[in-house]
């Protein structure tokens, strides 16, 4: 559909600027698709100032291209095994506190390192989910190409002498 509004619009664009005989500047000779390939265009526009031909090549996506091509992360699990690893995390911890009394506490750092290396797996998992679905919208998104190519061009009908 955007691909149908930029064509549609550069053809608009292409007939507003207007010769001294009061006859548009640019003209759309013809419009075709083209068989077996489908969202292609071809618009063969006359340029009467110039007295050149363009063909204009449009191809727009198909909606097989927007197809979605990424899982996304479910956050509402990754939310759940965070908070799991941590509280498992805090009852060992306070379980080797008390196993002996008297006796040297348990080394802190090293679940403060688990801790940490739970945060950052949730902290990957959402990114992971944030990117998924940058490119779900970039995939959606409608893409048109368009390209522009001088041809031979035939003399108008209506032309000046």
């Amino acid at each position: 559909m955007t691909g149908r509004l930029i064509a549609a619009g550069l053809i608009a664009c292409l007939g507003v600027a207007a010769t001294v005989e009061g006859q548009s500047r640019y003209e759309a000779i013809d419009r075709s698709d083209v068989t077996g390939v489908p969202g292609l265009r071809i618009i063969n526009i006359r340029d009467n100032v110039l007295r050149t031909c363009y063909a204009v090549f449009l191809a727009d996506s198909t909606d097989s291209d927007n197809a979605s091509r990424s899982e996304l992360t479910e956050l509402h699990s990754a939310v759940s095994a965070r908070d799991q690893r941590l509280v498992d995390l805090l009852s060992a911890f306070d379980q080797d506190r008390s196993v002996f009394a008297g006796t040297v506490a348990p080394n802190t750092l090293k679940y403060e390192w688990q801790a940490n290396t739970a945060q950052v797996d949730f902290a990957l998992a959402a990114l992971n989910n944030m990117f998924a679905r940058l490119e779900q919208d970039l995939l959606r998104a409608p893409r048109t190409a368009m390209t522009a190519v001088p041809q031979a061009c035939v003399a108008p009908e209506h032309a000046p002498r």
